[in-house]
């Protein structure tokens, strides 16, 4: 495979904001049978980009950056790919006619500065915003530049693709992934590491995520992915819960569309990212009712219906809470399905009996209610409030499949 880098340019990446575009950059390089090699995050300074690119352009053909096109004063990627390149910038007219389209006052410099391009760049529209996509060869090598936002430039990779495939003269590599819950990475990679030495000339991934899994597989031949595919599945059934872009969250809202069915959540210990999850997704109000956040004994108690002897006796962690935390919103909400979760997320707060990373969830539907323990031995806060609001819905997701 062909080896890519990624840049990511953006001060606030370094201060307040997570990039997470790596791992979705990933998966479609691998499609177009490029590997990422590294990622570099820059600051909205030139001699920072340019030495970005200078590191990157060393262990790559295909160097990707996003980021820094917009139209304040520090957003310099042009800049520096320019400076770097030893390139010239020109103004574009077509650039300059969809701004107008648009109804953007060109008049102002800021706006204005955004038909500036790279000279010999492809250039590739913007159908969400106003910074162009730009891509430049350069001997062995390909610069593609995009815009910050992920809705942007994620509206642009057809075009990229296209561009890329053309340029290295590749054919398109076939990859697909299967997505795990409730299974360590340590755990699923001894199942499957018969498979993988038997087909040792496709490439695998693994990709550990809170209390889930994702494995990769990618190859040119379509017909040898689907048959590893296949006996991928028939081993780890019980674990996979989608394939390729399927999130749970998603997959269990089609699952409640189609079969006409709704659903409401009792949380404690995910302070709510359980429902935050569920109505990321759109269309979510066709099946989500709604759901309590029951941090404290007094609401568990008073507006979830909790015993207050349930409490007292076992505990607001406890197998007996979760159960009846579960069928209590249910009744509240008069829905067909619930979840409950109830845990320690720590860092404060665990002892011998009861550890931080122990969570009791409980689903719940009209005959049955179901209450499955895990500790996650990840023992930072917020990685124990991940695991356990992928694991609820995974949960709930068996159950209804079941």
């Amino acid at each position: 495979m062909n080896d890519a880098f990624y840049i990511a340019v953006g001060t606030e990446l370094l201060n307040f904001r997570v990039n997470l575009y790596s791992p979705v950059l990933s998966q479609k390089l691998m499609r177009l049978g490029f590997n990422l090699k590294g990622e570099i995050t820059a600051c909205d300074e030139l001699n920072s980009i340019t030495d970005a690119l200078n590191f990157a352009s060393k262990r790559a053909d295909l160097i990707i950056i996003s980021g820094g096109l917009g139209p304040t004063f520090d957003d310099l990627t042009r800049e520096a790919v320019s400076k770097f390149l030893n390139i010239n910038i020109i103004y574009s007219k077509e650039v300059e006619h969809f701004l107008l389209d648009k109804n953007c006052d060109i008049s102002k410099p800021n706006i204005k500065n955004q038909c500036y391009v790279i000279e010999s760049a492809r250039l590739i529209k913007n159908d969400n915003g106003t910074a162009f996509g730009e891509v430049i060869s350069t001997g062995k090598k390909c610069f593609v530049i995009l815009p910050g936002p992920r809705n942007e430039w994620e509206s642009m990779w057809p075009d990229v693709k296209n561009i890329v495939l053309k340029e290295f003269q590749l054919p398109e590599i076939y990859n697909r992934v299967i997505r795990f819950a409730d299974i360590s990475e340590v755990s699923l990679e001894n199942i499957l590491r018969p498979i993988m030495q038997k087909s040792n000339e496709l490439r695998y991934t693994v990709l550990a995520g809170p209390n889930s899994c994702d494995f990769s597989i990618t190859h040119n031949n379509k017909r040898l992915v689907d048959s590893v595919v296949d006996e991928i599945k028939g081993l780890t059934n019980e674990y996979i819960y989608g394939y390729d872009d399927d999130t749970i969250e998603g997959v269990l809202g089609k699952m409640l569309s189609e079969k006409g069915r709704n659903l409401s959540i009792a949380e404690s210990c995910t302070g709510g990212l359980v429902s935050s999850m569920i109505t990321d997704v759109s269309g979510s109000s066709r099946y989500y009712i709604g759901g309590i956040n029951a941090y404290s004994n007094e609401i568990k108690e008073s507006i979830l219906n909790v015993k207050k002897e349930t409490l007292e006796k076992y505990g607001a962690v406890s197998e007996q809470t979760a159960k009846e935390m579960s069928e209590n919103v249910r009744t509240i909400f008069k829905t067909d399905y619930s979840v409950s979760i109830t845990g320690i997320a720590g860092p404060d707060g665990g002892s011998i009996e009861k550890p931080v990373g122990l969570v009791f969830f409980g689903m719940s539907d009209k005959d049955k209610t179901i209450v499955e323990k895990r500790t996650f031995i990840k023992k930072d806060r917020l990685s124990i409030k991940k695991a356990a609001s992928n694991t609820a819905l995974y949960f709930l997701y068996k159950m209804i499949k079941s």
